[in-house]
């Protein structure tokens, strides 16, 4: 009965730490589409002069590493693979946030 159980709250904690991640996600995805709403011109605007790289990143241990950047306004951007970014745009760049940096690994 005791083995029932945990197998039951084993189950329950799974389920819902992939229920609260896909609240996370959406509601990323929603910020990323908001701020992609605004006009071009503004974020080609945009100076990349005061983009700052703030390192390598991978989400999962195994995968590639990419460039993540942080612009004047404190937003961060993951760009091309680790070292291929040259002068990062948002063309080349995508909006991710800190939430999802945290989730992920800094490769060294």
């Amino acid at each position: 009965m005791a083995l029932h159980r945990i197998q039951l709250l084993t189950i329950a904690v799974v389920l819902s730490t992939l229920f609260l991640a896909s609240g996370v996600t959406q509601s990323t995805d929603r910020q990323a589409t908001a701020r992609n709403a605004a006009p071009a011109k503004t974020s080609a605007a945009a100076p990349t002069a005061t983009w700052t790289f703030e390192g390598c990143w991978t989400q999962f241990q195994s995968g590639p590493c990419r460039d993540v950047f942080r612009d004047a306004q404190g937003n961060y951007w993951i760009c091309r693979d680790c070292g291929t970014t040259g002068n990062p745009t948002p063309g080349k760049c995508s909006p991710i946030s800190e939430a999802a940096l945290a989730r992920g690994f800094w490769c060294s």
